[in-house]
């Protein structure tokens, strides 16, 4: 098998974590990210993986809800009033129509930036990874470097019959 693509290629000498967009919205996906391990870096993951504790009790979209509001109070000012109306979204979320509102409004905050101090997220259709459903999990082997989605129950036996 020929490979064609390198994790390398999507790593940033400048970056100690590299996140990226999902697709089909304005949500930094929490599912597969690049990290340099630095000092920084690793209190960024504790930090991340303890904010658990700090969830609202709401609709919070789990990792993906909790990584905006933990990126964008680790890059902006404590005293941000863009955040704070942010947040009281996500303490109201009741579903995902919500979410994504609280995700585009800690992405609008934080200016649709690309580089956030040692953090960067890359653009749509730029990254390692996409999702399965974008099409119809079909392998591009020139484009895919890593499927995200893929769940035991939707795989299917191969038995020299063509899968549709």
């Amino acid at each position: 098998m020929l490979v064609f693509r390198r994790i390398e290629e999507y790593m940033d000498s400048k970056s100690d974590i590299i996140f990226y967009d999902r697709f089909y919205n304005w949500e930094i996906a929490a599912g597969s990210y690049l990290v340099k391990n630095t000092t920084w870096s690793q209190g960024f993951l504790h930090g991340f993986g303890e904010y658990e504790s700090q969830l609202p009790d709401s609709f919070t979209g789990t990792d993906n809800g909790a990584l905006h509001a933990y990126v964008a109070q680790a890059v902006l000012p404590s005293n941000h009033s863009g955040l704070e109306i942010c947040m009281e979204i996500y303490k109201k979320s009741k579903g995902f129509g919500d979410l994504f509102l609280y995700e585009g409004c800690i992405r609008d905050i934080l200016q649709d930036r690309l580089h956030l101090g040692k953090i960067k997220i890359l653009r749509k259709a730029t990254a390692w990874v996409r999702d399965n459903w974008l099409t119809n999990s079909l392998w591009n082997e020139e484009r895919d470097f890593l499927i995200h989605g893929w769940k035991k129950n939707q795989l299917r036996k191969y038995d020299k019959t063509p899968i549709p």
